[in-house]
């Protein structure tokens, strides 16, 4: 019985496995025929609409499961950017505060009113207030306007006006002074009459400095070519009718060394300020601080630094380096003197310049300006040393100093003018 089903199962594997063919047998020839399937009912109106109804429910609950996801992305996306952000300005050095996530950002689009409009210097040629930013082409043009009659003198006021540097603008008067001097020491000597413009002295020293070709011009000089090494080459060249005259030569050396620079003083831009709850809100413009923008961005690394620094051991030297370092930063600083019925007298002034600047500005708007008065800090320290500057007093980039009488003279001011009058402390054009 076993063997009996083991060769029905044979013979019904062989069957499906089709015709057979022996093994000598082309069988390329023969094509194998494609089984053909059984055709399909076609379904009946009423289950199409049935499929139809599925599709339609089946498409509407992908839609909104994708609506649903593409909602849920974006609001994760929102959430993960405002963390970041919150992380990133509670990391930062300069945040002044902390913002949720929940809260939304306020942006002040208004436009920054600044405490002063900039920085404006006094010309002392023409007395006119002069923009920082503007204030070398004013040189320029008012040295020349002003000096013209005398060109030794405007060209020499150009040398020490219009140059960067002392030390450099020293080195071109000492250079040129010594032309002079030798020429006045061999006025018959031609080598000491000429000076070649390629010369390394004359290039390092001279050649640099705005003015020099008018003061050379103005002495006598003019410019030639001449030859030199096989060449020609020009040359700065005193004529030999100049040497007759050496008392010139000589009134233009007094005047070279001589000659200051212009001195422009800051203007004060005094201003009255009424009483307000913002007396010690500064808005300041770049012109008052002595930072670049890579120094701001290590300012807070300083910080740190100087941290470290505190728990060393320094020289001397090193602190005292380190603390006139400090003292340069700042150009300027915008000084509020608030007075006892809290109106407020505003100016600006240079960083270095000394307490008896602000004294003197404060004595000119006061109506008693020969009584005696004090200045002291806003934590209430008086201000005496008046041969201090601001940047030594700690009152940079801006302060305010509060203002009273004389506490030895208020007594004889109530008894002689009243309470009253006490009140009266700036003048009335002022306010």
């Amino acid at each position: 019985m076993k063997k009996f089903f083991s060769k029905v199962k044979t013979e019904v594997t062989f069957k499906k496995a089709g015709e057979g063919h022996k093994l000598t047998e082309d069988t390329r020839s023969k094509a194998v025929q494609p089984r053909t399937p059984a055709e399909r009912a076609h379904p009946s109106q009423g289950a199409q609409q049935a499929g139809a109804a599925a599709l339609a429910r089946l498409e509407q609950k992908d839609q909104s499961k994708t609506k649903r996801t593409s909602s849920a992305v974006r609001a994760a996306a929102r959430a993960e950017a405002a963390e970041r952000e919150a992380k990133s300005n509670a990391n930062s050095p300069y945040a002044t505060g902390t913002r949720t996530q929940s809260e939304p950002e306020v942006r002040d689009c208004a436009p920054v009113v600044l405490s002063v409009s900039g920085v404006r210097f006094i010309c002392p040629l023409s007395g006119q207030s002069v923009p920082k930013e503007g204030l070398d082409q004013h040189k320029r043009e008012c040295i020349v306007t002003y000096l013209i009659d005398s060109p030794v003198k405007m060209s020499a006021t150009m040398i020490q006006s219009l140059n960067k540097g002392r030390d450099k603008v020293q080195v071109c008067v000492d250079t040129l002074r010594k032309y002079l001097e030798n020429i006045l020491a061999n006025p018959t000597e031609e080598k000491f009459r000429k000076i070649r413009l390629s010369n390394k002295a004359f290039q390092d020293r001279v050649a640099t400095m705005e003015g020099h070709e008018e003061f050379l011009q103005a002495t006598g000089f003019s410019l030639k070519e001449l030859p030199h090494q096989d060449t020609v080459e020009p040359f700065w060249v005193l004529g030999e009718d100049k040497c007759d005259d050496l008392d010139s030569l000589k009134a233009s050396v007094d005047i070279l060394t001589t000659t200051e620079p212009l001195k422009f003083k800051v203007d004060r831009m005094m201003q009255v300020l009424q009483p307000t709850d913002r007396v010690a809100e500064f808005r300041l413009p770049d012109a008052f601080y002595n930072l670049t923008t890579e120094e701001i961005k290590r300012e807070q690394q300083d910080r740190t630094d100087a941290v470290q620094k505190s728990f060393q051991l320094r020289t001397k030297a090193m602190r005292e380096r380190e603390e006139q370092q400090n003292l340069r930063r700042y150009n300027f600083t915008l000084i509020r003197v608030r007075f006892p019925d809290n109106v407020l007298l505003q100016g600006v002034f240079r960083a270095q310049e000394k307490l008896s600047a602000l004294v003197q500005f404060v004595r000119d708007a006061l109506v008693s300006d020969w009584l005696p008065f004090v200045l002291s800090s806003a934590t209430g320290q008086r201000l005496e040393e008046e041969e201090v500057s601001f940047a030594e007093l700690g009152l940079v980039p801006a302060a305010v100093v509060n203002f009273t009488w004389d506490p030895s003279i208020m007594a004889d001011i109530a008894a002689q003018q009243g309470a009253a009058s006490n009140n009266q402390y700036l003048k009335p054009e002022l306010l």
